[in-house]
C-alpha cells in the first residue's frame, strides 16, 4: 500500500453584502468561484497535481457551487490558503447555512473534516488578518498574481463572466502553493520542479 501525503489549496471569490437599513439580514457574503488546488506526494517522493474550479453568477443559485465544491473537495488532506477564516472559510460557511439545508450539512461535514486537520495559512507568518494583499508578498518572491478588487470580482458576477472568476481563482490558488514552496527555505525544490513541469504540460494540452 503507498502512503500518499495530500495538500489542498483552496481560494475563494466571494460577494460582500451588507447588512439592510431594517435589520432582516445581517452582513454576509455570496459565493461566486472557487478553486481546488490538490498536490499530492507518494511514499517514493513523486508529485501528482490535479486543479478543478468552478463558478457561479448572478441569478445562479451557490447550491450548485456547493455541490460541485463537495465532489472536488477530498476527504483528507492539509489545506493551504490565503488567511484562510476570513477569505475562505467565512463565504464557504455563509454559502453553507443559507441554501439547501441538507446539502449544506455534507458540506460542512467534509469541510469540518478537513480544516479540523493540519492547515496552513500562509498569511500568519506576514500579519494575519492584517497581513498585506497576497500579491504584494508574492511579488517579492516573483511570483505574479493578477489584482482584482471587489467591485471587479462583483461585477464578472453580476455580468456572468465566469470564465473571469474562473481564472481568478485559479491563479489565486497557484500563486498561494507557488508561495508556500518559495517560503519553504530550499526544501521544496522537488516539488516546485514537478509543479513546474506539470502546469506546463497543461498549458501545451489546453494550446494544442
Amino acid at each position: 500500500m503507498t502512503n500518499t501525503c495530500s495538500f489542498i489549496t483552496l481560494a475563494v471569490a466571494s460577494i460582500r453584502i451588507d447588512a439592510n437599513q431594517h435589520g432582516t439580514h445581517s452582513a454576509m457574503s455570496h459565493l461566486a468561484a472557487m478553486a481546488v488546488l490538490i498536490a499530492e506526494r507518494d511514499s517514493g517522493g513523486t508529485w501528482t497535481f490535479s486543479l478543478k474550479r468552478h463558478a457561479v453568477a448572478a441569478g445562479d443559485r451557490e447550491d450548485t457551487l456547493l455541490l460541485w465544491a463537495l465532489n472536488a473537495l477530498p476527504e483528507s488532506g492539509i489545506v493551504l490558503g490565503w488567511q484562510l477564516l476570513d477569505r475562505v472559510m467565512a463565504p464557504l460557511l455563509d454559502a453553507a447555512t443559507t441554501g439547501d439545508p441538507e446539502l449544506g450539512r455534507a458540506f460542512l461535514d467534509r469541510l469540518t473534516r478537513l480544516v479540523t486537520a493540519p492547515s496552513i495559512d500562509l498569511a500568519v507568518h506576514h500579519g494575519g488578518a492584517g497581513a498585506p494583499p497576497l500579491a504584494e508578498i508574492a511579488a517579492g518572491h516573483g511570483i505574479a498574481v493578477p489584482v482584482a478588487d471587489p467591485a471587479a470580482v462583483e461585477s464578472a458576477w453580476g455580468f456572468g463572466e465566469r470564465a473571469w472568476l474562473r481564472d481568478h481563482v485559479e491563479a489565486e490558488a497557484v500563486a498561494v502553493w507557488r508561495l508556500w514552496l518559495a517560503e519553504s527555505n530550499g526544501t521544496a525544490g522537488d516539488a516546485s520542479a514537478a509543479f513546474d513541469a506539470w502546469r506546463s504540460s497543461s498549458s501545451d494540452t489546453a494550446s494544442s
